[in-house]
């Protein structure tokens, strides 16, 4: 598996990714219909990312995408801080995947002067807190209602890691 930054060639194995992600779990911000984007949308999106801003980390396997990781920061006063989201294909879990992604974002994040990771998880993920925690994320708060999923709403918790 390479761990790599997207280019606007990957978009249509993005998009297919986001909706085999989205159709596993019920922790993300979308479901199965994955995000509202076109792929010459998702194109331009891939091919501008840059380091200011917003960087994406994908897991390749042999030309498939099975894991990704973001960081976006903040504007202005905000741009110490960076919001980290990061998912797998179900399959893949227990392979270290996770842990991986987060080494590469932490390490990103402390090469480009970001102090703060700050991340929303929903609080009955125990899997992923404890992958959190693993890495010194902490508790910050509470998120109620923070997501609703068929008209049924799931509490959330604010997590963050200072670098």
């Amino acid at each position: 598996m390479i761990y790599r930054s997207p280019c606007g060639d990957d978009a249509a194995e993005m998009i297919r990714y986001l909706k085999s992600v989205g159709s596993e779990s019920d922790n993300l911000t979308f479901g199965a219909e994955g995000l509202p984007v076109t792929e010459e949308q998702e194109r331009k999106f891939l091919s501008s990312i840059g380091p200011n801003v917003y960087v994406v980390i994908v897991v390749d396997d042999d030309g498939r995408i099975t894991g990704d990781a973001s960081l976006e920061r903040g504007p202005r006063r905000l741009h110490h801080a960076a919001e980290l989201g990061i998912s797998t294909l179900k399959e893949y879990w227990g392979r270290g995947i996770g842990s991986r992604l987060m080494e590469e974002m932490i390490a990103y994040a402390k090469e480009n002067g970001i102090t703060k990771i700050n991340l929303r998880v929903r609080a009955d993920n125990e899997r992923a807190k404890a992958l959190y925690r693993k890495f010194g994320f902490e508790k910050e708060g509470d998120d109620r209602r923070m997501m609703e999923i068929g008209g049924e709403y799931f509490d959330g918790e604010h997590w963050g890691l200072v670098l």
